[in-house]
């Protein structure tokens, strides 16, 4: 069986919150969500156990929803410590009033927005708790529990709505991560037939009004990857991101950004809510109308580094021994010493490396849709170098 909710919040300060370097959604050090991509992703984002047990990918939507950031992996999670003269200043006086903590209401307030009421949750919180989906199976969850899986579950309605998973998809996810099919059976029979029909799909904000035409580079030199959104609404065209990412990269976690890189290409982001990464894109998704050729691919990804940047190595992946999938990827490692600069202040322990997972098809949290075979669907690009496992091999 999968992680039970009470280890989940043991380790929720010990989970990556961004997509990191072995999945798609398991690729930075950073928050999202997450994002998320989730992508979540997402991503430890999308890292086995995955959503049957809520972990990372509940994990991720709860920090997105509360705008936590993330501590990187060698940092304390604590809150930082008030020094002495803070603490005097903040010391209220004798006529002031002692005030209670605010409740933390976001996951109520995504399931309001997503039309989803507590008895919802709460019966799929029933099933959940008779299939092993929460504490144990036949162990009965608290409400802020059962709303914490229907938040993960959300999102599997609405990656379903738009194409981006599929039920039979899902039910072998549940499976090869320790569940029953009959228990993977009854939790998809209950979200397909009582559960997702009173989801309410994503609701994009907005296109912003822009004025085009500035720099070629950030103010660190940086050409898109780890650029700030401002710089990116300079330079690119938004466009929607329901219409041009969200079949592809599955829903958000977080604030979902699109933009259109070329006439046959958009990328796809997250804005990660975590205070230290100030709305930079420290991971993206290059999205192709159609499949393209490597050199195309490469090009593409080389387009957001700086100008520095040079391709050094190429691995083909698969997808981890857990994944029903049987999927494969082609990771580039790009060596770029002007990337450190621009990365630095973003995370601790910049490198002057990032890479980038080429997918024929595509991707999910279970790694790639379809086998790798030279031509390119979609471009990951994240930060960092992307090492094989600890068994020699690159997953994807």
């Amino acid at each position: 069986m999968l992680h039970s909710l009470v280890n989940i919040k043991i380790s929720s300060r010990q989970q990556r919150c961004h997509r990191g370097l072995r999945s798609r959604r398991d690729r930075d050090s950073a928050a999202v969500m997450a994002s998320v991509h989730p992508r979540v992703p997402e991503s430890g984002i999308m890292s086995r156990p995955r959503p049957r047990h809520l972990a990372p990918v509940a994990l991720l939507i709860v920090s997105a929803l509360t705008l936590v950031g993330c501590a990187s992996d060698d940092e304390s999670s604590e809150p930082p410590v008030a020094s002495a003269t803070e603490a005097e200043q903040e010391t209220p006086g004798p006529d002031d009033e002692p005030t209670e903590p605010e409740d933390d209401t976001s996951l109520a307030d995504f399931l309001r927005s997503a039309k989803v009421d507590d008895a919802l949750v709460n019966r799929l919180g029933e099933v959940g708790d008779a299939n092993g989906y929460g504490l144990g199976e036949g162990v009965e969850t608290s409400l802020e529990e059962r709303q914490q899986l229907a938040t993960v579950q959300v999102g599997t309605c609405r990656d379903v709505a738009v194409g981006h998973r599929t039920w039979e998809g899902i039910q072998a996810s549940d499976v090869s991560s320790g569940g029953t099919e009959e228990q993977a059976a009854a939790m998809a029979d209950f979200l397909r037939e009582e559960f997702c029909p009173h989801v309410a799909p994503y609701k994009e904000a907005p296109l912003p009004k822009q004025s085009l035409g500035g720099p070629e580079e950030d103010a660190k030199g940086g050409r898109g990857l780890a650029s700030p959104v401002s710089w990116w609404d300079t330079r690119y065209r938004r466009v929607s991101w329901s219409e041009e990412c969200a079949a592809q990269t599955g829903q958000p976690i977080g604030d979902p950004v699109a933009y259109r890189l070329s006439d046959d290409a958009v990328v796809c982001a997250t804005v990660p809510p975590a205070e230290q990464l100030k709305k930079h894109l420290i991971s993206v998704d290059v999205v192709f109308a159609e499949p393209v050729g490597e050199e195309r691919a490469q090009d593409a990804a080389l387009s957001l580094l700086p100008i520095d940047a040079v391709a050094e190595d190429e691995t083909e992946g698969t997808n981890p021994d857990w994944s029903y999938l049987e999927g494969g990827c082609l990771n580039l490692n790009i060596q770029s010493q002007d990337l450190e600069d621009v990365v630095a202040g973003l995370k601790e322990n910049a490198e002057p490396w990032a890479h980038a997972v080429h997918y024929s098809d595509g991707a999910t949290a279970d790694g790639a849709v379809g086998p790798y075979t030279g031509e390119v669907k979609q471009v990951s690009l994240s930060t960092g170098r992307n090492e094989p496992t600890g068994s020699g091999d690159l997953t994807c």
